[in-house]
């Protein structure tokens, strides 16, 4: 089984980027395939990774409510589901990425929803690793339309209000502990000057710290000029990530 690894976090903490780099550091160690998941409406993941999304699970399940009654007599709706599920998997070296795109309209979605499941379920033992890049809320988990979550990283910055939706994550992630193994924080871009009170206000939430991601100039950089990380040579930031994923499990996929 895949070992999976969910990214969350208040927007603009860097989260994904975050989980960018943790696909990326995944392929360079030739610990793959990885599956990438971009659960976020926002569905930067493809960007930053260097990839084209032409299609996402959102607009796929729009597409089916839509067509539904226009299947022709006797045509098996599971498959047809299933055969549009493979064809928006975007596949690159070492990974391949799937985007949810954008949340549920007003249709009756429970159906596509359990096959959306079962898809990705007998989907995820062909990974060592799954990464997924969330909204706060955790939506798709939460609804049950992905995996269970090995690991949960939670990224803050300096910004207060990054602490408080660590709060609001933490308090999510219990009510979903069957789903959910661990829960991490990680500190990303944090100024030296603050890291102590940070560090202190993070002892708070009662969410063990791992971590921290220190202002990367060379990332910074690839991000403004719209470049993919694989774009990334030596940086600091990707060997702090590298130490992050040691310390739950990195090392081992497939376990």
């Amino acid at each position: 089984m895949a070992y999976s690894i969910a990214i969350a976090g208040k927007g603009g903490t860097g989260k994904t980027t975050v989980a960018a780099l943790s696909v990326l550091h995944f392929c360079e160690k030739n610990n793959g395939p990885v599956l990438a998941i971009d659960a976020d409406p926002d569905a930067n993941l493809g960007t930053i990774l260097g990839i084209e999304v032409n299609k996402t699970i959102g607009e796929l399940r729009e597409d089916v409510l839509r067509e539904i009654k226009n299947f022709p007599p006797g045509m098996d709706k599971a498959n047809y589901v299933e055969a549009g599920l493979h064809q928006i998997i975007e596949e690159s070296k070492g990974f391949d990425l799937l985007t949810m795109g954008r949340g549920e309209g007003s249709g009756c979605y429970c159906y596509l929803n359990s096959l959306v499941r079962k898809f990705s379920e007998d989907l995820f033992p062909s990974y060592n690793w799954i990464v997924m890049d969330n909204e706060a809320g955790l939506e798709h988990i939460s609804r049950r339309t992905t995996n269970n979550i090995d690991a949960l990283l939670i990224v803050v910055n300096d910004n207060p209000i990054s602490l408080n939706t660590a709060k609001t994550i933490k308090k999510i992630a219990s009510e979903l502990k069957s789903k959910i193994k661990k829960e991490y924080v990680i500190t990303n871009m944090v100024r030296d000057e603050r890291k102590q009170e940070v560090r202190k206000r993070i002892d708070d939430l009662n969410i063990e710290y791992i971590g921290d991601i220190p202002f990367d100039t060379a990332l910074g950089d690839a991000v403004f000029q719209g470049k993919p990380v694989i774009t990334l040579n030596e940086s600091i930031a990707k060997k702090s990530i590298k130490k992050i994923l040691d310390k739950i499990g990195g090392k081992n996929g497939n376990t």
